[in-house]
């Protein structure tokens, strides 16, 4: 990554209020395709699924 999180936090934090549960995409690796409404989303840190959702 070219920012560290927390740099990234702090930028944003400037023009928008973050809210516990909001997501905060980075970028994707390549070949990673885009989300669409409806899609599906589950999130992995090792073997324990940390979220779970559809995208509105």
């Amino acid at each position: 990554m070219l920012y560290k999180v927390d740099e990234i936090i702090a930028y944003i934090s400037q023009f928008f209020t973050l809210k516990t549960g909001d997501i905060l995409y980075t970028g994707t690796p390549a070949g990673v395709g885009p989300v669409h409404i409806d899609d599906h989303l589950e999130g992995w840190l090792e073997e324990r699924k940390v979220l779970e959702f559809n995208c509105k």
